[in-house]
């Protein structure tokens, strides 16, 4: 889906937009009501994600424009830290499609942009539709689910850890390409100050775990100063 972001903390803005462009989303990012609605007269989006308070207006003036401006309608999902009952009415009341409390949840967050791409109406999306069946990954032995955030290995549950399965994502979503170490400090574990060997320690839980074998289809490769490359192999050259 193209998605529009309207969010005005750009901490707020960066986690949003790092679990959707991971599900294989794309997403632009507007730090003002005003921003978005001028985008908005030359740009289409599929669904709106929009923040309740914003700096020069409301969430609920900005639903407003869009319903009355816009000639087809657009989904919109209300993102907000007021959890009250009341609050949650009034959005949805007001036009929205869905309400999600902050900070939102990685898996319920996709899980709802999923329901609400649902009601598209054919051929109105603007992602191809290869980018819509990214929440599951499977290659070979291997299934990833980014929603349930579930592995299997040859029809078997693997157990991971959070960081450990965001690793594993990064790893089948990029075979065959180099994925920096950089890359996968920045993404999985963002601010936080962390160690080269928290990351070896993490990626050796996942190499053992998920038995990243030939005779399983699959060689992790390290590459020197650089980072991993997980490479599709046949198993029958490992005989």
């Amino acid at each position: 889906m193209h998605i529009a972001l309207l969010e005005d903390d750009p901490d707020e803005a960066q986690l949003v937009r790092h679990i959707l462009t991971q599900a294989g989303h794309t997403c632009r990012h507007f730090p003002t009501g005003g921003s978005l609605i001028d985008a908005l007269h030359h740009e289409s989006f599929d669904l709106l994600i929009l923040d309740w308070m914003l700096p020069d207006m409301t969430g609920h003036e900005v639903l407003d424009w869009v319903r009355g401006h816009l000639s087809r309608h657009v989904l919109v999902l209300l993102l907000s830290n007021r959890s009250l009952e009341e609050h949650v009415v009034l959005g949805l009341m007001a036009g929205g499609d869905d309400y999600m409390i902050k900070p939102p949840r990685r898996a319920e967050l996709l899980a709802r942009v999923h329901a609400l791409s649902r009601r598209l109406q054919p051929g109105t999306e603007k992602t191809p539709a290869s980018a819509l069946v990214r929440d599951i990954i499977e290659t070979g032995f291997y299934r990833l689910h980014r929603v349930l955030r579930t592995v299997q290995v040859r029809g078997k549950p693997v157990d991971l850890k959070p960081k450990e399965f965001e690793i594993a994502c990064h790893l089948f979503g990029n075979l065959g390409g180099i994925v920096s170490r950089d890359t996968l400090v920045e993404q999985i574990w963002g601010r936080d100050l962390v160690t080269s060997r928290t990351l070896d320690t993490h990626m050796s839980q996942v190499r053992s775990k998920l038995a990243l074998r030939p005779e399983n289809g699959v060689k992790l490769n390290t590459i020197y100063t650089l980072g991993y490359r997980l490479d599709v192999v046949d198993p029958e050259d490992d005989i």
